[in-house]
């Protein structure tokens, strides 16, 4: 939606645009679906939207957390609510995965069921690209990573193994060093 300044992004070798949006499934930070809605109004909308949009697996995923499809989604507890959005977006067979924040503010239980629908749902062919501050509870799930600072600046990146290695400490920790508060002094 913004005017890019600087550098290209590109999907699959083509240029951000019409044509790939049908490439990407996204999980924005804030919910975009309707409290008023079933459950089953969500999923009739994913299908008539997205061609790669997997109803049984959804309906799957669904049933395995005892979320009813005729509750509305405003009846939803915080995490419930979570659960569902991810499993509309994990149960497309997307290119790329773009989940923003998909682990804030929920309970860890919560968080574990998510992770383990993120590993276990996408299609392995695809991209599956997290952003979160929770770097502890993804850790283990990752193959690389980017920490980004204040206007778009790489700070440091790579493959999650090689840098623990090298640097002989955990990501969650580079992540504190790189990110830690230093207050004013007077």
């Amino acid at each position: 939606i913004l005017t890019p300044t600087v550098g290209q992004v590109g999907i699959c070798g083509q240029p951000v645009g019409v044509g790939t949006k049908s490439m990407v499934s996204y999980l924005p930070d804030r919910t975009y679906l309707q409290n008023g809605q079933k459950i089953r109004d969500q999923l009739d909308f994913f299908q008539d939207f997205y061609k790669d949009f997997d109803r049984t697996r959804a309906e799957q995923m669904l049933s395995a957390l005892n979320i009813d499809l005729d509750k509305r989604f405003g009846t939803l507890s915080k995490g419930n609510k979570e659960k569902v959005q991810l499993v509309l977006v994990m149960a497309r067979k997307a290119k790329l995965y773009l989940l923003d924040e998909p682990i804030a503010g929920v309970d860890p239980a919560a968080r574990d069921y998510i992770l383990q629908t993120i590993i276990g749902n996408y299609n392995p062919e695809a991209t599956v690209i997290i952003t979160t501050h929770l770097i502890h509870d993804i850790e283990p799930i990752l193959d690389e990573f980017l920490f980004m600072g204040f206007g778009g600046k790489v700070l440091l990146s790579g493959v999650a193994d090689e840098v623990r290695a090298e640097q002989g400490k955990s990501l969650d920790e580079l992540f504190r060093e790189y990110f830690r508060y230093a207050p004013a002094v007077d």
